[in-house]
């Protein structure tokens, strides 16, 4: 693991592969580096894959609140800057993807193509609920924010197969500092504020739309409407898999993201 500080902010990342282009991974608002591993070693093969945790997130600094996506967005443009990157494909899941989307209209001139797994560009009632929920769990007890999120991340055909390797996730996350809980919620907060649907009509670049069939967090129609917007784009829906479709189905997300980029990069 590798750091760099920015604005006196200082980000954890990592770097794998060394190939001529680079694929900036992006994470959702719970992962961190390491969850992306089995996308990004395949990849490395052919790319230079980069990969870093948001402000707030585990391995980055968590300097005092408000966070929001622009600043996310400018602070990864800051760590391309620092690292000599000039453009990348951007991919990410859900936080990430919506960090990728404003990244996308704010500094066009950086991503090449964009990758967005189930991402949204507003909200509903319900997935603001869920929201709230998951910050109000994160600042009273880490097992029940654990237990919290689980129903809404995974399919059900994942949690019957991954019993055991949940609850080893579980007996973990409370050796977390107060920080990182404090953090999330400022995470949560940025979310909250989510107005992208006006600036979809503002990317131009070659965009894979993602989504994962058994999404309750952030269904199809979010989806649907991200594509709608953005010219270039296509849809494609994974079957059987829930909203973390990165952790349940990482070998057919590096298969889509290498065929896209092969395509854009033709």
């Amino acid at each position: 693991m590798q750091s760099a500080t920015i604005d006196g902010v200082t980000f954890g990342y990592d770097i794998v592969g060394e190939g001529e282009e680079t694929i900036a991974f992006l994470n959702g608002i719970a992962m961190s580096v390491g969850h992306w591993m089995p996308i990004a070693e395949p990849l490395s093969a052919d790319y230079r894959c980069l990969l870093h945790d948001f402000r707030g997130q585990l391995l980055s600094d968590k300097p005092p609140g408000p966070y929001s996506l622009e600043q996310h967005a400018d602070d990864l443009v800051g760590l391309l800057d620092t690292l000599g990157i000039d453009r990348v494909h951007v991919l990410g899941t859900s936080y990430g993807a919506e960090v990728g989307m404003v990244m996308t209209y704010r500094h066009p001139d950086r991503v090449r193509s964009l990758i967005l797994i189930d991402g949204v560009s507003e909200t509903d009632p319900v997935l603001c609920a869920a929201v709230h929920a998951w910050k109000a769990a994160a600042l009273a007890d880490p097992i029940v924010f654990y237990r919290t999120t689980i129903p809404w991340n995974y399919s059900a055909s994942y949690l019957n197969l991954h019993v055991d390797e949940l609850r080893d996730r579980e007996s973990r996350i409370v050796e977390l500092p107060r920080e990182y809980f404090e953090a999330f919620a400022e995470l949560c907060d940025s979310f909250l504020h989510i107005d992208i649907t006006p600036h979809l009509q503002d990317i131009h670049c070659p965009a894979l739309v993602v989504v994962a069939d058994r999404d309750i967090l952030k269904p199809r129609r979010f989806s649907q409407i991200i594509h709608a917007r953005i010219e270039n784009s296509a849809l494609t829906i994974i079957e059987g898999a829930g909203h973390a479709v990165v952790i349940e189905q990482p070998e057919r997300i590096a298969g889509l993201t290498k065929e896209f980029i092969n395509n854009v990069s033709e």
